[in-house]
């Protein structure tokens, strides 16, 4: 009965892609924008690619399924948020060649998710980043 147990363990752990048949177990990871702001923001991102205007109180999502070693941050490597009142806003590039000097953070630390990333994780590959009032003032007026 012992052995019948630990081979039917076995088979689940296998076949859930644990690793051990030499396949990597899939996740979903999602990246939430909370808009606290005050503001209505226009948020866009290269996946997609999409535009989207959130008003305060409101959230931007994104998400995609990878493993645990190929997980990356934010779901595209390249990101704008703008106060559409003000016209002034930030732009974020996940690649180092393309940084323009209009991030809110390094731009790394919105493209990474393990490490020094802006995101906090609220669930199990649910990651948040709350936009705030304070952000806004030090927005760029972008070209």
């Amino acid at each position: 009965m012992r052995k019948t147990a630990t081979f039917f363990a076995l088979l689940t752990a296998v076949s859930c892609g644990s690793g051990l048949d030499g396949e990597e177990k899939m996740f979903t990871y999602t990246f939430i924008l909370r808009n606290e702001t005050g503001q209505d923001l226009s948020i866009t991102g290269d996946f997609g690619p999409r535009n989207e205007v959130v008003a305060t109180g409101e959230i931007f999502t994104c998400a995609y399924v990878g493993s645990v070693s190929d997980a990356g941050g934010f779901c595209s490597s390249f990101l704008e948020i703008v106060d559409i009142e003000k016209v002034k806003g930030y732009r974020c590039f996940g690649k180092a060649s393309q940084i323009e000097g209009f991030c809110f953070v390094e731009d790394a630390r919105v493209f990474t998710r393990i490490g020094n990333t802006i995101f906090t994780e609220i669930a199990p590959r649910t990651y948040e980043y709350v936009l705030t009032s304070e952000l806004l003032e030090g927005a760029f007026e972008l070209p």
